[in-house]
């Protein structure tokens, strides 16, 4: 049995200024850090690190050789939201999670939107929707599964859908768009899907 802890750390939508002290303080403590690139060159590029090539599994995996007593893991976002800490919980009994501010968080503040009544998905390094969305929806998108294919697939959204492309939310880059634009230059994309009023 793994007797490290784990610490699944939430560093935010992407920007350095998004972490919150919590996570900071959590990092320091760590002995070892394992995140994505990104996340470890704007958080942790100061501590010993591991970068896995595929985050679930290579993080699970190494997680179970590594010799440090204090493991964090570096996730975006908030670690409660479409994350890699519901596959760690399982496998390892000794995980604490740091919450964090989420990238839909952060986006419907920016487009000054309430977000309680809205269902959420992600197709974010997933298979595309099987169905169109029915009511007010955040999908979480990449480049392969972008708003642009989900709206190819389902047409109808256009009749039933307001709708908002947000990218990169929190970063330089960060960018919001009411119309297809084909190619976004990132993978952070959030497609927002506001039922229309009468």
């Amino acid at each position: 049995m793994k007797d490290s802890e784990i610490t699944v750390i939430s560093v935010g939508p992407g920007d350095h200024d998004m972490i919150t002290l919590r996570g900071l303080k959590a990092i320091e403590a760590q002995e070892m850090i394992i995140g994505m690139t990104d996340s470890v060159e704007t958080f942790a590029k100061h501590k010993p690190h591991y970068i896995p090539k595929n985050m679930r599994a290579d993080s699970i995996e190494f997680i179970k050789n590594c010799p440090a007593k204090k493991i964090g893991v570096l996730v975006s976002g908030d670690a409660g939201f479409f994350s890699l800490s519901r596959f760690i919980t399982k496998e390892f009994e000794n995980v604490k999670i740091i919450a964090g501010v989420s990238s839909m968080c952060a986006g419907f503040a920016l487009i000054k939107k309430m977000w309680f009544s809205y269902r959420f998905i992600s197709v974010h390094g997933r298979e595309l929707l099987d169905e169109c969305p029915s009511e007010s929806t955040v999908i979480l998108c990449d480049e392969v599964n972008s708003p642009d294919a989900i709206i190819k697939k389902f047409p109808q959204i256009t009749e039933k859908f307001d709708f908002y492309i947000l990218c990169d939310v929190s970063l330089p880059t960060e960018a919001v768009y009411t119309e297809l634009k084909g190619s976004y230059g990132t993978s952070r994309i959030i497609l927002v899907l506001e039922e229309k009023t009468a």
